[in-house]
């Protein structure tokens, strides 16, 4: 099977990107992002920020889930989108989860900055913890200030229940890292309504899949009774998140699976699966197998977790339960 290095597709998104007009030289909020630095550290709020914040369900078909799981963070902190803060370096994707990826920026006094997004995180809102809750392009957003005041984290919430989003996270010790997040932030709202950076729709991909919806409910129900599934992020997803016994079911990509720390491997349902039992003393049993290539060297990964802090340690009864679900979602999973 071929695949397309999505490094270098990256750069040719990145470059195709229609990103709306530069950023401008003031602020909307009145702050100076560059501070003491100089007029191009600058950065002004992107033009359809504002309004007042919904408190409904968002009903945005451009940042649904299904659409936000597709979608390759990377050309989100591109050089295209991050131009105007300075000078760019190629980003960096993360070495182990679709939604993330990082980019450092040289602004032009010389100072360096790091701009990461992270597409499914958490934009809860319920514990403000110094919160400022803002709106971009019709969407909530919610930014928190470090005490250093060198860093922030920008959330713009895309799901209300529960809170996900996008969050971006600033380091900037030359000027002012909200003011930057919140630029970055707009103008990635605004590439997503216009022309969204999807990765590779190739047959079997797990990008495109929703975890919440690959066990069987009935083998769900027989190992965990009375379960209910909520998205942990837009890859993950936990069967009775907040009780016990629980069940986690999550994708990602990283290096082929090995027998090490702990690990055995074992066939399930034809298919060699890595297992561990958790290092604590309550039931807890770890199962992953490699569904498809990735990237390069890496492949997509699946990742299943059964665990029951009301049961003590018992790795065959726990991997036994693990096993009967793991089977299941190798049933349903999509085949290259």
């Amino acid at each position: 099977m071929h695949f397309v290095l999505l490094n270098a597709r990256r750069r040719r998104i990145a470059s195709a990107l229609a990103l709306v007009a530069a950023l401008g030289a003031v602020s909307a909020c009145g702050q100076n992002l560059g501070k003491s630095n100089f007029a191009r550290t600058t950065v002004a709020a992107e033009a359809g920020s504002g309004g007042e914040v919904p408190s409904g369900d968002i009903n945005d078909p451009a940042v649904t889930p299904a659409v936000m799981r597709t979608i390759d963070p990377c050309p989100l902190v591109g050089k295209e989108a991050l131009s105007a803060l300075g000078t760019p370096e190629e980003p960096r994707p993360s070495l182990t989860s679709f939604g993330s990826c990082r980019a450092k920026v040289t602004d032009a006094g010389g100072k360096q900055l790091t701009v990461g997004v992270d597409i499914g995180a958490s934009t809860y809102l319920n514990d403000s913890g110094g919160a400022v809750v803002s709106v971009v392009e019709g969407l909530p957003q919610v930014e928190r200030k470090g005490k250093d005041g060198k860093t922030c984290d920008v959330g713009v919430m895309t799901l209300r229940k529960p809170e996900r989003g996008m969050s971006f996270s600033v380091t900037y010790d030359g000027g002012d890292p909200c003011a930057t997040g919140r630029a970055v932030a707009a103008k990635a709202v605004k590439t997503l309504h216009s022309s969204p950076p999807k990765y590779p729709a190739a047959a079997g991909t797990l990008t495109a899949v929703d975890p919440c919806t690959v066990a069987d409910t009935a083998v769900l129900s027989e190992v965990v009774p009375h379960g209910a599934t909520s998205l942990t992020t837009f890859h993950s997803c936990d069967w009775t998140p907040s009780s016990n016994p629980r069940i986690t079911i999550g994708f990602r990509y990283g290096l082929p699976l090995q027998e090490r720390d702990g690990t055995k491997k074992v066939d399930v349902g034809g298919v060699t699966v890595y297992q561990k039992a958790g290092v604590g003393s309550s039931a807890e049993c770890k199962m992953e197998w490699q569904h498809r290539p990735w990237v390069d060297d890496t492949v997509e990964i699946v990742s299943l977790v059964y665990s029951n802090y009301d049961e003590k340690k018992d790795e065959a009864a726990s991997c036994e339960k693990a096993g009967k679900i793991a089977k299941s979602v190798i049933s349903k999973l999509p085949k290259a």
